[in-house]
């Protein structure tokens, strides 16, 4: 009796929430004939906290699963070849901006992203570095990136802005890309960090997104926040994601999830200028002024993924204020409970060398599917597969005593290493 009490209980918590927002217009955008997203479906059965939701598509709001990958980057290699050996983006620095594989943190692997910038003498300083070929590609695209912060980042009241992500609207030369200067080169959606109780406080960091109206005519940005009470964790990884749907009119669409909590949603609007070629993606440290002067932070496990908007995934529906300005009021939150391990070989497991060695692994999140195994010898990569069963062929084993282990993508943008099996050749 207790627990179906509780049902109920929430149930009418919920639907009032639901009526508020219908009555304040939140949403009512989304659920027009022009948007392809299906109803949103629940389920009345408790599951810890909240209830299952079917798909994060309340309101008809995107959700943050991932479909097809089309490129990532770990920086396992000790540089940014990730970034430019296809020629699909690149590296741009101003001031003292710079950006460097590092071995001081990393999410998986030894590797991250260090990017720098030292705004002691003022003006502007920013390390930028660039995918344009996916989002040129692509109508609809998401953004999936690991960042680490050592340390709160405040700003100068006078100069208080903090460029994170980025899509830039480019307009290319008479001749095409790379023919000379581009005729347009803007700012659009900016992904910035501000600072709870303002600019000098010493405040929590937390998100922002910007439109940024000023820079193509406009005469001010339109701003939405992160609401009140999620903030950007220092000295730990926080998973952020962008999707943005492109369209010349006024059926894109701007999305920002933090840990897969929906932060930020623009609603429809205009997201491709039409008066420019392609929209251009960058991560960015990019200010004028930040205390401390010298700013640094990690960025690890990068990937760009179209979309997978036609399966069903499991979340939890909590509540939160709502910001000021823009955001989500609705909350989905995936639920987790990923496992990766090698089950062949066995730890300490012995084989002769000059033999083939199979590799095999399993590996299971509850909300998604597996996109990919990574296969490591010392660290060092030896080959991938995307196909079930996940099977590597070790071919001509060397003699030597060895740490095997495996990485895995899920299409969800959760990334795990198994644990290191030692294997014995002889």
């Amino acid at each position: 009796m207790k627990t179906n009490s509780l049902i109920k209980l929430n149930l009418i918590i919920l639907f009032f929430f639901v009526t508020i927002f219908e009555n304040l217009g939140v949403g009512k955008d989304e659920i027009s004939g022009k948007n392809p997203y299906a109803p949103v479906t629940l389920n009345n059965s408790p599951e810890n906290e909240g209830f299952v939701l079917k798909r994060n598509v309340l309101y008809n709001t995107p959700s943050n699963k991932l479909g097809q990958l089309l490129w990532s980057a770990g920086h396992e290699n000790g540089d940014q070849k990730e970034w430019t050996g296809d020629g699909g983006g690149g590296e741009f620095n101003s001031g003292t901006g710079n950006s460097v594989a590092s071995t001081t943190f990393a999410r998986t692997g030894n590797y991250s992203l260090k990017l720098s910038i030292n705004t002691t003498s003022g003006n502007s300083h920013g390390t930028r570095n660039f995918r344009w070929k996916e989002i040129a590609a692509n109508k609809d695209i998401i953004f999936t990136q690991y960042v680490y912060f050592p340390a709160k980042i405040d700003l100068d009241p006078n100069n208080a802005w903090f460029n994170l992500l980025q899509t830039k609207g480019v307009k290319f030369a008479p001749g095409g890309p790379g023919t000379g200067p581009d005729q347009i080169n803007n700012p659009h959606f900016s992904v910035g960090i501000d600072v709870r109780g303002g600019a000098g406080s010493r405040g929590a960091n937390y998100l922002t997104l910007a439109d940024l109206q000023k820079f193509w005519g406009g005469t001010t940005n339109v701003v939405w926040k992160a609401p009140v009470g999620i903030d950007l964790p220092v000295n730990k990884w926080v998973k952020i994601q962008m999707r943005i749907i492109q369209d010349k009119g006024n059926n894109g669409r701007v999305l920002l999830w933090q840990d897969d909590v929906l932060v930020i949603d623009t609603g429809l609007r205009n997201t491709l200028r039409p008066e420019v070629d392609v929209n251009q993606y960058s991560i960015n440290a990019y200010a004028d002024k930040t205390v401390p002067n010298i700013t640094t932070y990690y960025i690890d496990d990068l990937s760009i993924n179209l979309p997978d908007d036609g399966s069903s995934q499991a979340y939890k529906v909590t509540t939160a204020p709502a910001p000021t300005s823009g955001g989500k009021i609705l909350i989905a939150q995936f639920q987790k409970d990923t496992d990766v391990r090698i089950t062949s070989p066995l730890n300490n497991s012995t084989v002769q060398k000059n033999t083939t060695v199979s590799i095999k692994t399993s590996a299971s999140n509850p909300v998604s599917e597996v996109q990919k195994i990574e296969y490591y010898k010392d660290g060092v990569l030896l080959g991938s597969s995307v196909n079930s069963p996940f099977t590597f062929n070790w071919v001509n084993a060397d003699e030597g005593v060895y740490q095997i282990q495996v990485k895995a993508f899920f299409k969800n943008g959760d990334v795990k290493f198994s644990t290191i099996n030692k294997l014995l050749v002889r």
